[in-house]
């Protein structure tokens, strides 16, 4: 049973708890720019920059703070 494990066997069960922060100082990053030469607005940021991957696609400007418990044996 023990043969993939590379232990001696005597700690079957494991327990590990970990945090993970994202904008924890609640940095707000902004978005492009807006790049209209004839807008009132133009080379201001008026939306906040999305991020990447999975989830990331709004709310730049929030915290985000996951928990994560894993039980092996």
């Amino acid at each position: 049973m023990m043969a993939g494990m590379g232990g001696s066997g005597e700690n079957r069960y494991s327990l590990t708890f970990s945090v993970s922060a994202r904008n924890l100082l609640n940095t707000t990053n902004p978005g492009n720019p807006v790049g209209n030469l004839s807008s009132p607005l133009f080379g201001i940021s008026n939306s906040l920059a999305g991020g990447f991957g999975p989830g990331g696609g709004g709310g730049a400007g929030n915290r985000r703070i996951e928990l994560s418990l894993r039980f092996s044996f």
